[in-house]
C-alpha cells in the first residue's frame, strides 16, 4: 500500500468519526493537515460529505479500521439501494404533488415605498405586539422606503434589502414580536436580531465554532453576465436613536468580530466573505437614507476544519437614527456559474458600541 492510500484510508477515519461525533481534538488537527496538504484528500473528504449529507448512511465498523491495515472501506449496498428507491419515490410524490398544487405569489419588493393593494399574498407571515392587531411583515418591508449607497452583495441583493426595511419598521413603530428575528434590549439600543432564524446545527462536516449552533447564509445567485454568484443577508438592525439622543454622546464606533467557513462542494474555489455595515438616517420616519457605509472582507481557504476570523471598526456618523448589519459572499469567474452544493456558514458573530471611548455596549 503507498503513502496516498495511507493517507486516503486515514482521512476516511477521520471524517467519519467527524461525521458521527466521535472525534477528539487530536483527530480534528490531524484531518486538518490532511487536508490542508493534499488536494486529493480534499476531494475525498468533499465525497464522503456529500453521501453522508444525501444518504445519511452510518456504519460503526469504518471506525474499527486503522491505517496500517489493507482493508478497504465497505458502503452498505442493501440500504443504500433502500434510500436510492425511497428517494425516486419521493421525488415521484413531489412531482405530483407540484403539478396538483398551484404555486404561491412571490412578491417583488423595490427600494421606494410602495403601497400594496389587493389580497395578501399566500400564506403571509405576521407580527404582532400586544397593543396593536397583526400586521403584514410584507406590508412593514414596503411601508418604509431604503435609499443605500455602494457597490456590494448587500446593494444588489432585493431579499436583504427587504429584511432590512423589516428591521427597521418593527424598531420605527416600537414593535417587541416578528416573524424572522428577535427583538433585543440592550442598554439604550434595541437591536432587531436575525442570528436564530438563519442558525443551523452542524452540517456537511462543519461543526460550530462554539456552542451547537451556527449561521447559515443563503444560496448564492448567480449572474451569469457578471461571471460572478453572490449573498447577502441581513442579520442586525439596530436603532441608536436612545444613544444618539444622549447629548453628551459625542463619538460611536461600532467594533465586529466574526468567523467564516464554507463546506467542500462541486467546486474547489475560495469564498470571498465580507461584513456591510450601513448607517442610515430616519427622515421624516417614511424614508430612511444611508448616510455612510463600510465593508470588510477576507478571502476564505479550502479547509472546513478551520474558521477565519473577520474584524473591523466603524466610526458611526452624526445623524445615525439605525445600523444594518449584513454578512455577505461572493464568488468570481466561470466556476461561479456552476451550481455547488457546498454550504457557507458564519459563527460567534460580536458585535460591540464604544460611546466616547469610554463606554461599551455589547450587543
Amino acid at each position: 500500500m503507498n503513502a496516498i492510500d495511507v493517507s486516503l484510508k486515514e482521512v476516511e477515519i477521520l471524517t467519519i468519526r467527524v461525521l458521527d461525533g466521535l472525534h477528539e481534538q487530536k483527530d480534528m488537527d490531524r484531518l486538518s493537515a490532511l487536508l490542508s496538504s493534499s488536494a486529493v484528500a480534499r476531494s475525498r473528504y468533499a465525497e464522503l460529505v456529500i453521501q453522508d449529507s444525501l444518504l445519511h448512511w452510518e456504519t460503526s465498523d469504518v471506525l474499527e479500521f486503522e491505517p496500517s491495515e489493507s482493508k478497504t472501506v465497505l458502503f452498505p449496498k442493501v440500504p443504500m439501494v433502500a434510500s436510492f428507491a425511497a428517494a425516486i419515490l419521493a421525488m415521484f410524490g413531489v412531482w405530483h404533488w407540484k403539478k396538483s398544487t398551484p404555486s404561491p405569489a412571490r412578491e417583488v419588493v423595490a427600494d421606494t415605498p410602495a403601497t400594496l393593494s389587493g389580497k395578501p399574498a399566500v400564506n403571509p407571515e405576521y407580527i404582532q405586539t400586544p397593543e396593536q392587531p397583526l400586521t403584514s411583515v410584507a406590508s412593514l418591508s414596503t411601508k418604509f422606503g431604503l435609499e443605500v449607497g455602494g457597490d456590494g452583495p448587500f446593494i444588489r441583493s432585493i431579499d436583504a434589502r427587504s429584511e432590512a426595511r423589516v428591521g427597521i419598521a418593527i424598531l420605527e413603530e416600537n414593535k417587541r414580536f416578528g416573524e424572522g428575528g428577535i427583538v433585543e434590549i440592550r442598554d439604550d439600543v434595541v437591536v432587531w436580531n436575525r442570528e436564530e432564524h438563519l442558525s443551523v446545527p452542524a452540517e456537511q462536516g462543519i461543526l460550530p465554532l462554539e456552542g451547537d449552533r451556527m449561521i447559515k447564509l443563503s444560496k448564492l445567485g448567480i449572474d451569469v453576465p457578471a461571471q460572478s454568484a453572490e449573498i447577502s443577508d441581513t442579520v442586525r438592525v439596530l436603532d441608536l436613536r436612545g444613544v444618539i439622543a444622549d447629548q453628551g454622546v459625542s463619538t460611536v464606533r461600532l467594533n465586529t468580530s466574526v468567523f467564516f467557513n464554507q463546506s467542500l462542494g462541486i467546486v474547489r474555489e475560495a469564498t470571498e466573505f465580507s461584513l456591510t455595515v450601513h448607517a442610515i438616517k430616519s427622515e421624516n420616519g417614511q424614508t430612511n437614507r444611508s448616510i455612510g457605509h463600510q465593508e470588510t472582507s477576507l478571502t476564505g481557504d479550502l479547509n472546513p476544519i478551520t474558521w477565519e476570523e473577520l474584524n473591523s471598526e466603524y466610526e458611526i456618523p452624526q445623524g445615525t437614527d439605525f445600523l444594518i448589519v449584513a454578512l455577505n459572499a461572493r464568488r468570481e469567474g466561470t466556476n461561479a456559474l456552476i451550481p455547488d452544493m457546498a454550504g457557507l456558514y458564519a459563527d460567534q458573530l460580536n458585535l460591540g458600541l464604544v460611546l466616547n471611548e469610554q463606554k461599551s455596549i455589547r450587543l
